[in-house]
């Protein structure tokens, strides 16, 4: 079976190899380059089914090699690289055509939990495909965001968004904590520098956060002395 090309486009060496090492040991054939001149070149040459495009480049800016892309290909898939995460870099992102933002320092499982499902969404033309049913929510992995049934958001940090998406990765089966850990130590900010009780303490919050009751959770269950599961869909029965 023929590997899927990526593009990693990231003015930081180190970075950038990082990202394309991780990327390529998940099965992709992946063409890297540090400039948003090379790039437009580059998507001419081998056609990537996706960009991992840095905002900022040293020669143009990040946002207008996006629409650039976006213009030369409706069906591409991007995901912006940036060192901030506020309302601004979002919604100016998004209008450039891209899919969806991550920050750095990169968090590697979250990137390809991202990428993997906005090409699955590609590949089947669906919208939906990139929503995970959460019983009262519903968490959109390609723009980072969770919703409530009204269309209101839920605020996650860093390190809670990191570990519910290594729960939805393996969603069904009991999830250990160090595995849940290993998830939170590439994301940014203090709280994924500790130890396993860190999982703990983000589970909690996401209790608070996503169950209708905290102290009976139905969605993120505890597998006594392995670890916490993510229930199925159809086992949420909750009005």
């Amino acid at each position: 079976m023929e590997k899927e090309t990526l593009l990693v486009v990231e003015d930081a060496p180190e970075v950038r190899e990082m990202i394309a090492l991780y990327l390529g040991n998940a099965g992709y054939d992946v063409v890297q380059t540090g400039s948003g001149r090379e790039c437009l070149r580059l998507f001419e040459e081998h056609r990537p089914v996706a960009v991992i495009l840095d905002i900022g480049l040293p020669d143009l800016d990040g946002l207008a090699v996006a629409a650039s892309l976006r213009s030369r290909s409706p069906s591409i898939g991007i995901i912006l690289v940036t060192v901030r995460d506020d309302d601004f870099d979002r919604v100016a992102g998004l209008e450039t055509g891209a899919d969806s933002y991550i920050t750095k320092p990169v968090n590697m499982r979250v990137l390809l939990a991202q990428l993997r499902s906005l090409l699955r969404r590609r590949g089947a033309g669906d919208e939906s495909s990139m929503v995970v049913n959460l019983g009262l929510f519903r968490a959109d992995l390609l723009r980072r965001r969770i919703v409530d049934r009204g269309g209101e958001d839920v605020a996650l940090t860093h390190g809670e968004f990191a570990l519910l998406v290594g729960l939805i990765e393996r969603r069904g089966q009991t999830v250990s904590r160090q595995d849940l850990f290993a998830s939170l130590r590439r994301g940014p900010g203090a709280e994924e520098i500790g130890d396993l009780r860190t999982v703990d303490t983000l589970i909690a919050r996401l209790r608070r956060k996503l169950e209708q009751n905290p102290n009976r959770p139905l969605l993120i269950q505890t597998v006594y002395a392995k670890g916490y599961r993510l229930a199925e869909a159809h086992e949420l029965n909750i009005s």
